[in-house]
């Protein structure tokens, strides 16, 4: 567990942060309760607060602004800022030694336009909030996690989320119009579309739009064959057509490096109003790919999925729910997946999974009727607590280890992935569950370690696991986070990932924006191996 003995200092005294309106607490309690979030780290930090708005953010950068200037550029100061709204990264993302900005307790404004089909959100704002007043419309935010009712949108922000519905509606870099960012030097910047031939660009947006010239087609090829990536840095996304520069897609999934977003304007959908679900078991790994690619071609609304690990943890925890979805969970099946359909009409809905059903003949799919809305929800039950199931139910000393958890891969390439995959953790002797938005090509794969061996050994075992992986998922075409972005597992293997070019380029990003170094240090770029040991949370 990660605490230098300067942030145990600065923790010690009372800070005097002019301008600052909000709360500051070091009591030990409540740094204790901001050292964790779903991830398998702790990191003490040296404080937590509250800011009221954004002129507070404001006044808490140039204070760590003015201090790091008097202070040098000591890399064992934690004079540095990170942000957190609901705590369930599993990345680590918003751990750090510094201070920590909980936006949750006055920065969460909702605004509904319902006729634009768009949210101003403040970043303390939770999603089941957002959720609650843009159904009053009619309305929602189609990046719907798994985590929806825990998680904040400011979180979502920061690591790209995505989930149940990505495969119609995208991830969350596709939905969001403009942000509100705090920058390095305590100024505010309002991100959007621009001419790259008028004047109004600033000098950051310039730099990055050139690195975009200069790195963006080389990223594209490097982040794989996938439909969305939560990796490294989007500069592939900040050039569009006709000559337009913006630099929103830069922020999201950067998890505070960069800047500190304290506003969104959020795209909002229709919500469905009626809804058709497949149950599809399968017994043949090899079978996947064209089963995926079946679902896929009749235009689903979610294709989701579960393994048989993780539904023998839900016949014990869950017996219920696994009982209604016991009958489509063979002895031979190794997953089962869900794929529902959402069309305007309620005849045009059953039709779709209808025709699915028909192409997929030969294989054992179930369509779930209309009076067995009681297996349409369990299923989605189980689906939802699959990182529950395998977390929170192992043996003493045993513990989940969200670091291959985030992987995506073409469809096409499914059969050779999940192969290797359990050849892989079999070879480590790693007990697994695997479930995700399989659809776009996303699995979360929940290994489980043992912790009762030394901290050394188990980040020993974590590392080499971890890079094994992502040398399969590479060879693959595929990338190493779909959408729980780098944090502190995965920002070390970057550079393996992406070659030393793409990586410099990131590194580049970080000091354009950030050139003091004051926002999340370690996470995107200079991650390390040993950050990996010293944080790890054995206790």
């Amino acid at each position: 567990m990660s605490n230098s003995p300067l942030s145990s200092i600065l923790a010690s005294l009372s800070l005097d942060i002019p301008g600052f309106k909000g709360e500051i607490q070091n009591d030990s309690a409540v740094r204790e309760e901001h050292s964790k979030d779903a991830s398998v780290f702790k990191i003490l930090p040296a404080s937590v607060l509250y800011p009221k708005d954004t002129e507070d953010v404001q006044a808490v950068v140039r204070y760590v602004l003015m201090n790091k200037e008097v202070n040098g550029k000591d890399e064992s100061n934690p004079l540095t800022i990170s942000v957190r709204a609901g705590g369930t990264c599993m990345s680590g993302g918003s751990l750090c030694e510094g201070y920590i900005l909980n936006l949750t307790r006055h920065m969460h404004k909702i605004k509904i336009d319902p006729e634009a089909r768009t949210a101003t959100v403040s970043m303390g704002a939770y999603f089941r909030d957002i959720e609650k007043v843009a159904k009053e419309h009619g309305l929602m935010f189609a990046p719907y996690t798994s985590s929806r009712l825990i998680c904040g949108i400011g979180g979502m922000i920061g690591n790209n989320a995505s989930g149940e519905k990505s495969v119609r509606h995208g991830a969350t870099i596709d939905n969001v119009i403009s942000l509100e960012v705090v920058c390095a030097d305590g100024s505010v910047i309002t991100t959007g579309p621009k001419s790259l031939q008028g004047t109004g660009l600033s000098r950051t947006e310039k730099e990055l739009a050139e690195l975009s010239k200069k790195y963006g087609q080389k990223l594209r090829t490097a982040i794989g064959d996938v439909p969305k990536a939560a990796s490294g840095y989007r500069l592939e996304r900040i050039l569009g057509d006709q000559n337009i520069c913006d630099i929103t897609p830069i922020f999201i999934g950067a998890q505070g490096t960069l800047g500190i977003v304290t506003k969104a304007v959020l795209k909002l959908v229709p919500i469905p109003k009626y809804t058709s679900m497949l149950l599809i078991s399968i017994n043949d790994l090899a079978s996947m790919p064209q089963v995926l690619k079946t679902i896929m071609s009749c235009n689903p609304e979610g294709v989701e999925t579960f393994d048989k690990n993780t539904f023998e943890r839900a016949k014990i925890h869950m017996r219920d729910h696994a009982k209604r979805i016991g009958p489509y969970f063979g002895d031979d099946t190794h997953v089962l997946i869900i794929a529902q359909f959402s069309e305007d009409t309620e005849e045009a809905t059953k039709n779709r999974a209808k025709e699915c059903e028909g192409l997929l003949s030969g294989f054992s799919v179930h369509f779930v009727l209309d009076n067995e809305k009681d297996v349409a929800d369990s299923a989605w039950e189980i689906r939802r607590h699959s990182f529950t199931l395998m977390k929170d139910y192992n043996e003493p000393g045993f513990r989940a280890v969200p670091c291959i958890e985030d992987v995506i891969v073409p469809i096409a390439n499914f059969d050779k992935f999940v192969t290797s995959l359990i050849q892989i953790l079999k070879k480590h002797n790693v007990h697994y569950g695997f479930h995700g938005h399989i659809g776009d090509g996303s699995l979360r794969i929940i290994p489980i370690f043992d912790f009762t061996e030394s901290t050394d050994m188990v980040s020993k075992k974590i590392i080499a696991l971890t890079r094994e992986v992502c040398t399969l998922i590479k060879s693959l075409r595929g990338n190493i986070s779909a959408d729980h972005s780098d944090g502190i597992i995965r920002t070390p293997f970057l550079k393996e990932f992406y070659g030393s070019e793409l990586y410099d380029a990131f590194v580049q990003v970080k000091k354009i924006c950030d050139p003091q170094g004051i926002f999340n240090p370690g996470k995107k770029v200079g991650g390390t191996e040993e950050k990996i040991r010293t944080s790890l949370d054995c206790d």
